[in-house]
């Protein structure tokens, strides 16, 4: 949690420093948002044997997430500006790998920390309708354990804890695009990462309809998804986080 409070702290400073950056014409916009993600994918046991299954599904989310901070930064002047990214989530969930006769149970509790921080460009704006493209770097850091009981074999009994952080390249798109005249629009995006850097691929997308309640308040529901492929050292970590997503924006 150190590293959610080095993110809080970061943020603290940018939006203190707000109101005398908007005297020189930039724009803010401030979004805590909540994150309901399922997980599912493989994550490394002991080499030589296989990866572990993990899955839970964004249905059981609620119940499964033990923690979670997430806040947006976005700020622009002009054409040109950055965003800030930053979230955590504890999720943790528990499943028999093998039935009876044999009753080998898995509790993997699965923390993660994304921090993105990237430039953006405004290549497009017709009214309230604008496109950004972004190219940054993101940070993430894994920490996955998997408790077993029961069982028989080199697993039964077993804690294994992997721990691993590293950063990716990262390039995408957002947008944003009001429906007609309503307060109602629509803001998502997409992008991709890794090459083989850090992560050897990964993707995330997503996709919300907003409402603007007042010019600097608006609220959002959406959907949101990271897929991540990486290995190194005989750590794998092959997963896809996906679930509701719901905002609050602040513009200032």
């Amino acid at each position: 949690m150190n590293r959610v409070r080095l993110c809080a702290a970061v943020l603290t400073l940018l939006v203190a420093s707000g109101p005398a950056l908007a005297d020189e014409g930039w724009r803010f916009r401030l979004s805590p948002y909540m994150w309901l993600a399922g997980l599912k994918g493989d994550v490394s046991t002991i080499p030589p044997l296989p990866a572990a299954p993990v899955d839970i599904s964004p249905s059981d989310a609620l119940k499964d997430t033990e923690g979670g901070a997430m806040i947006l930064l976005d700020a622009k002047k002009g054409r040109h500006g950055f965003l800030l990214d930053a979230l955590y989530t504890d999720v943790r969930s528990d499943t028999t790998l093998v039935p009876a006769p044999i009753n080998l149970d898995m509790r993997s509790i699965s923390k993660t920390t994304i921090v993105t921080l990237a430039y953006q460009y405004e290549v497009y704006r017709q009214g309230q309708t604008v496109v950004d493209l972004i190219a940054g770097a993101r940070y993430w850091h894994i920490d996955a354990e998997l408790q077993f009981s029961g069982g028989l074999g080199v697993l039964a009994g077993r804690r294994i804890d992997n721990t691993e952080s590293w950063v990716d390249p990262v390039l995408g798109v957002k947008g944003r695009l009001p429906f007609g005249e309503s307060r109602f629009y629509f803001e998502g995006g997409a992008g991709i990462g890794g090459f083989g850097v850090g992560s050897e691929f990964a993707y995330e997308i997503n996709a919300n309809v907003g409402y603007q309640w007042t010019k600097s308040i608006g609220t959002t529901i959406g959907y949101r998804m990271f897929d991540v492929d990486y290995e190194k050292g005989g750590f794998l970590y092959d997963v896809r986080q996906e679930g509701l997503q719901l905002g609050l924006t602040w513009a200032f």
